[in-house]
């Protein structure tokens, strides 16, 4: 009875991993309906670009000073947050230095191996692998589920020179010469969702406003209400 039971979770260990190349492709053909949307809209929108870029700048700044610390950060049109800080002092003294660094061409602290776009990129690339894994399996009798694996481990190994790509040219901008930092603050807890977890990444998290003052970023206010940026 026992050798069964090892043998029945044995079984359902090996299904389990020879399932998880096909989940794992399935998933990825499924943010074909999202991330290409989601890059052609921030790629339309100069402010989130530009505010993306100094995000990255004033995390590489803090890292420059203590490398391996562990921080996090996400942009917004109104400016970007920083979590992991230790006060508002040393953020806004990195953000204002990677303002400066960015302005004298120091483009490269713009963009960062582990943006989030490196996520969309290991996707897109698994997606395109696996069809293609499917296109010369049915056409051409290869293996599917071996080209699939060789996809997967392809899509693993330039996931992060393509999302370096996609920083530079679609979802950040060095650009930042009428751009200036405003003011930074603590997150309040009721900016945050999440519960306990929540408020503890709020405790350690900062908000940095950036303010955009070329004419191209002025914000208009329509007729029907609608703010156009």
């Amino acid at each position: 009875m026992t050798f069964l039971f090892f043998l029945f979770v044995a079984l359902l260990c090996v299904l389990f991993l020879f399932m998880l190349p096909i989940l794992y492709s399935l998933r990825a053909v499924g943010s074909l309906f999202v991330y290409p949307r989601q890059l052609k809209n921030m790629f339309g929108n100069r402010i989130l670009r530009r505010n993306h870029a100094l995000e990255h700048a004033t995390i590489a700044v803090m890292m420059e000073k203590e490398p391996g610390r562990k921080l996090n950060g996400f942009s917004t049109d109104e400016g970007f947050f920083v979590q992991g800080a230790r006060s508002l002092g040393e953020v806004d003294s990195a953000a204002r230095e990677a303002l400066r660094r960015l302005r004298t061409g120091e483009k490269k602290l713009a963009v960062h191996r582990n943006c989030g776009t490196t996520i969309v990129a290991a996707n897109l690339l698994a997606a395109f692998f696996f069809l293609g894994a499917l296109v010369f399996g049915l056409y051409l009798g290869w293996d599917i589920y071996l080209l699939m694996l060789g996809g997967i481990v392809l899509s693993l190994l330039l996931r992060v020179p393509l999302s370096l790509f996609l920083q530079r040219f679609v979802t950040t901008s060095a650009n930042l010469s009428n751009a200036e930092v405003g003011w930074v603050e603590p997150v309040r807890p009721r900016d945050v969702r999440g519960g306990i977890l929540g408020l503890l990444l709020a405790a350690s998290s900062v908000r940095v406003r950036v303010f955009h003052t070329d004419p191209d970023a002025v914000e208009i206010l329509r007729d029907d209400g609608a703010v156009v940026k």
